[in-house]
Formats: structure tokens, sequence, C-alpha cells
């Protein structure tokens, strides 16, 4: 009597049947190899992230409200040493679209992971950009075109507040579909423009030297 054959012999054979799984490359997929915690933890990081902004910008000398001594939650206008200086502002837009061009790129890049970890690279993104966008030379930069709006860089509360516009853009692309996402994008960057005559596309124009 032949012994009874397991059906998964008559299989063709592929090398990546060969392939070993080991946990390090499941984790590596899963993202809790460049976050390897849990909720709490991301948490614990998330807040890190943002207290070391903070310093941050207090070290290069960011005053923690508008330099005018107000506490300014809405600036619409654009008033020379006001600007980027209040919780929300029309810029606040720009970095909405911020999130939803981080969340896409990152999923794109590591679908896999789960959305916590998305979010946090999300956050450090944002935050490693508010500190470089207010250190002497960027500012400077920003303010070098002639048509550009007054720029002295960032109050730490407009600092704060550019983050969660940004992890609210982040939300919005995880939540919407790519029409709609794609739709806000275009007509977020649109207000901006005529509301202060500003936006992403217009300034880098300006910084190429761009004459609008």
């Amino acid at each position: 009597m032949h012994p009874a054959k397991d059906p998964d012999d008559n299989q063709p054979f592929s090398p990546a049947d060969d392939v070993l799984v080991t946990p390090a490359a499941e984790s590596s997929r899963t993202g809790e190899t460049v976050f390897p915690f849990g909720l709490r933890g991301r948490l614990v990081v998330a807040g890190a992230v943002i207290g070391a902004l903070v310093l941050w910008l207090h070290l290069w000398g960011r005053p923690w409200i508008c330099s005018c001594g107000e506490f300014l939650f809405w600036q619409g206008a654009l008033e020379g040493g006001r600007n980027s200086q209040a919780a929300a502002d029309w810029y606040s837009l720009l970095h909405v679209n911020f999130g939803i061009g981080l969340f896409l790129l990152v999923d794109r890049t590591a679908p896999q992971w789960p959305t916590g970890a998305k979010a946090l690279t999300a956050l450090i993104s944002s935050a490693v950009w508010e500190a470089i966008e207010n250190l002497p030379v960027v500012v400077a930069l920003f303010g070098t075109p002639p048509d550009a709006p007054a720029y002295l860089g960032d109050s730490i509360l407009n600092a704060l507040g550019d983050t969660a516009f940004v992890m609210i853009g982040f939300v919005l692309a995880a939540r919407l579909p790519l029409w709609a996402v794609l739709v806000f994008a275009a007509v977020a960057e649109g207000a901006v423009f005529l509301a202060v005559d500003d936006g992403m596309i217009v300034g880098l124009l300006r910084l190429v030297g761009a004459e609008l």
C-alpha cells in the first residue's frame, strides 16, 4: 500500500515558498520596527515631539504668543508683525494641505503600517518642518521676495496651531475618498490666494524669482 500523498505535493514550487518570514521582517512590514510600541507609547512619543518643538522654538527666541502681547485666536488680515502669530490664520489651510500630502505620501510608501504609525510619522514630519521654518536663515528667505507678505517667524502658539492643522489634514485624507481630498486641497489653495495673495504654489514661484 502506498502512503497517501499530500495535496500540496502536486503544486509547482516557487522560490518564494522557501523564504522564511522572520518576526523582524514581519514587524518591518507593519511599521513595528520604526515604532515598536503600542498606542500609549505613540502618545508618549507624540508628546515628546511637541515638547521638543516648543523647547526648540523657545531657545531660538520665538515668542509664546503674538509679539504684540495679545493672544490671537484668528488673524485674517496681513498686518506685518501680527502675521503667523495667531493660533489660526489663512495659512492654516495650507498646513491642512500639508497634512493631506503627508498622509498620501506615507500611505503610498508604507500602506501596511497601522494608522497610528502613519499619524506619528506625519506629526514628526510637521514638527521638523516647523523647527526648520523658524530658523533665522529660513525666516529671512521667506521675507526676501519683494511681493511676499511680511514674515518675521512664527509664535509658539502659531507653530502649535499649524501642527494641529497638519494633523487635521492627515485625518481628512485618511477618511475621505481621494477625489474629495484633491478637491479640498485645490479649493484651500485658491482660498488662500484670494484672501492674502499667497499660497504654496505662489510662494514657491516667488522663491525662484518669479514676479507675481
